[in-house]
Formats: structure tokens, sequence, C-alpha cells
């Protein structure tokens, strides 16, 4: 049996990336010491948030390791996220994943011969789950960008009754909702987005979140006032939430949008985002800033 104790908030981090295009491990330390120091119980390497699809598998495998190295000693869970490249390069990175003692693996499904039914799907987990027998298996369901989308409660029951290491999914609530009634004991979905006072209210309380990054406190007040029964205040923590995300994604893309919000409100040079994502420009940093104020965020010194 593989134990499987992940759960909670989450962080899908950033790929710290320096203004010529490299990878920069050397923030890794003082980015993982941000998200002890603000209670998160884990994070994700390798998500969309993380840029994995402009990485090379070197790079990727050298980020994982950096992470592992900091957030190990300080009792941050680390999941890798494997999949989204060719299928030599997912196993490859499962196989060191488990080598070098990663807590958990998550895979998105094969993103150009894409799984045609949920059997094909299946299949395909099954395959990525014997590189790592020994570490937890998630699903990485995101239909809007993999363009696979099944019944998941079929994926689900059997994933479940065929992989003896699948171990949840991160997905919306949408999905959450599906499975609920398929979940064991030792399953659990991670709600994908920033809406997690209705998530939390039906008992999914894991989150992996990119929200998690830029504003930890406000997760958890989320999280925490629903499970509390505190209905004004959850309610008032979540409006708080939707109020900053549209604020930052109304300046540009997902990924370098809030890669420039973070740099603002955490200090943390998670620097620009990977090519072919172009960066905010002056005037839009300029806007992201100045609705980030208007909205009470203070800034980084």
């Amino acid at each position: 049996m593989v134990n499987f104790d992940i759960k909670g908030i989450i962080a899908p981090v950033f790929t710290p990336v320096d203004h010529d295009g490299s990878v920069n491990l050397g923030v890794i330390p003082e980015y993982a010491a941000y998200l002890n120091k603000h209670k998160v119980d884990g994070v994700l390497i390798g998500g969309t948030t993380g840029e994995f699809v402009t990485l090379s598998l070197d790079e990727r495998k050298e980020l994982l390791g950096a992470w592992i190295k900091e957030a190990k000693p300080l009792g941050l869970k680390v999941i890798a996220q494997v999949g989204g490249v060719p299928l030599p390069d997912v196993i490859a990175m499962a196989k060191y994943a488990s080598h070098i003692n990663a807590d958990a693996i998550m895979t998105l499904p094969e993103l150009y011969f894409k799984p045609k039914t949920s059997e094909q799907l299946v299949d395909y987990l099954e395959l990525v789950s014997q590189a790592a027998p020994s570490l937890p298996l998630i699903y990485y369901h995101f239909p809007m960008m993999s363009g696979v989308d099944f019944n998941m409660a079929e994926v689900f029951k059997l994933a479940s009754s065929r992989i003896p290491n699948f171990k949840g999914m991160k997905a919306d609530l949408g999905v959450a909702v599906q499975v609920a009634d398929y979940l064991q004991e030792d399953q659990r979905i991670f709600i994908a987005n920033h809406l997690l006072a209705p998530s939390a209210l039906l008992g999914h309380d894991s989150s992996i979140a990119t929200v998690t990054n830029l504003f930890p406190d406000i997760v958890h007040d989320v999280v925490e006032s629903t499970k509390a029964g505190d209905v004004t205040r959850a309610r008032n923590a979540q409006e708080k939430m939707n109020r900053l995300v549209a604020a930052i994604a109304s300046q540009g893309e997902f990924v370098p949008s809030m890669k420039a919000a973070m740099e603002l409100i955490s200090g943390i040079q998670v620097g620009p985002p990977r090519q072919p994502l172009a960066p905010l420009d002056q005037l839009r940093r300029s806007r992201l800033a100045d609705n980030l104020k208007n909205l009470g965020v203070e800034f980084a010194s």
C-alpha cells in the first residue's frame, strides 16, 4: 500500500526565471521560506503556473531537486508534475521524482495523441504509475488546456480499480462533486482554482491554486472560516479573493500577470515568463500595481 498523507493548502509554484531566460534556482530558498512562514502545506513543481512545457528535462530535474532540498527540511510536501511532454520524458521524470524522494507525482494526459476514451486515459495513467509505483499518483484534469474531458466519475472509478497508487485529482469543484461518492479515505480532490469557500463547504478543503503563492493568508482565512461555519467571514474573504484575482487577470495572460503580481506582493523575484509567453509591458505592470493598491494590498519593501 502507498501511504498518501498530502492535504491542505498546496502552492503550485512559479519557476523563477532570469531576464536572459535561464532558470534561477537561487530564488528557491527564499521562496520556500516564504511559503513555510505563511503555513503553506506543500508545493507542486511543474504545473501550469510553473511553465513546465517551456523547460527541458534537465531543467525540470534540476528544479525539482532544488525544491526538494529546500522544502523537505521545512516540512513542505513536494508533488512533482511529470506529464505533458513526450512519454519517455514523463517516465524519466517519474523515476527521478521517486529516486530523490518526492512525496507524490502528478500527470497530465498525453497532449498531442490524446486519449479518446476513459480506458485509454487510464491506460496512460497506469504506464506513468508503473514508473514510480512507490509514489502516490494524482491526475491533473485541466481540459481547457489539455483538450481531454471525459466522464470523470468513470475515469476515477476505473483508475482506482486498476492503479494501486492512484490517489486523486487536481480539478475544479464540478469534478469534485462528480466523484465525491467514489473517494476512498486516502484519496482526495485538490481544488485547482480560487473558488475555495464553496469547495470547502462541500468538504473539499485541499487545494492547489495559484493564488496560494500570492495570498496564502487569505486562502487560509477562506478555508478555515468556511470549515468553522463562519459564513459572513468566509463570504467576505472569498469576495476579496475574487476581486484580487479579477484585478490581476485584467492585465494580461494568466502566468505573466500572476508572476508580475507575485513580485509586487511578496518581493520574491520570480522573473518574467519563459518564451513564447511575453511579460507584461510597463503600462500593464503599472495598471496592475494600481489595481492592487486600490484593493488595499501592501507591497513588499
